[in-house]
């Protein structure tokens, strides 16, 4: 998309309890959370909650940490394998 970009943003936590309380609600063990914030006001728009998480392109650059290595050892300690994958530097 021209003109666009994804950033990493830390937004107030009280809108953060809007995701967690659905996930929640639907029994989500993680997920992926897309949202806007609106430049005008300020407001918080979420646009997708889901069971599947959409990592970004370049996401280390964006979030500031490899979320796969996340991702794959939180999958593993809950399928209690025997031992996590862990990135190739």
């Amino acid at each position: 998309m021209t003109g666009r970009n994804a950033r990493a943003h830390t937004f107030d936590p009280a809108a953060a309890k809007v995701p967690w309380t659905i996930a929640r609600a639907a029994g989500f063990d993680l997920g992926g959370v897309e949202y806007l914030v609106n430049d005008r006001d300020g407001r918080v728009y979420f646009y997708d909650i889901n069971a599947l998480s959409n990592f970004v392109t370049d996401a280390v650059r964006v979030v500031g940490f490899d979320p796969y290595v996340v991702l794959v050892d939180y999958l593993v300690a809950r399928g209690r394998l025997r031992a996590p994958v862990r990135a190739r530097r």
